[in-house]
C-alpha cells in the first residue's frame, strides 16, 4: 500500500483525485487493483433481469416473468 500511495502522490499530488487520464502514469496502482479485482469481484451477482418468455436452460424450466439473477463467479 506504501509503494501505491507513494506513486499516487508523486504522479497525481496530494491536491486533487486520479483521474481516469493518469492510468498510464500510475502502472503499480492499475496493476494492484486489476490484481484485487482478479481475487475478488466487488459485486458476485449481476443485475436482476425478467424472463420474457417461457424457456429452458441446462435442463431448467424459466417460466415468464421469473426473476433472473446471474452468478458472475
Amino acid at each position: 500500500m506504501r509503494k501505491a500511495q507513494e506513486e499516487l502522490d508523486r504522479i497525481v499530488g496530494v491536491e486533487r483525485l486520479p483521474q481516469i487520464s493518469d492510468q498510464e502514469d500510475l502502472p503499480y496502482v492499475s496493476a494492484l487493483i486489476k490484481e484485487l479485482l482478479r481475487w475478488g469481484c466487488p459485486a458476485p451477482f449481476g443485475v436482476p433481469k425478467c424472463a420474457i418468455e417461457d424457456d429452458v436452460y441446462k435442463g431448467y424450466f424459466i417460466p415468464t416473468g421469473a426473476t433472473i439473477i446471474e452468478n458472475v463467479w
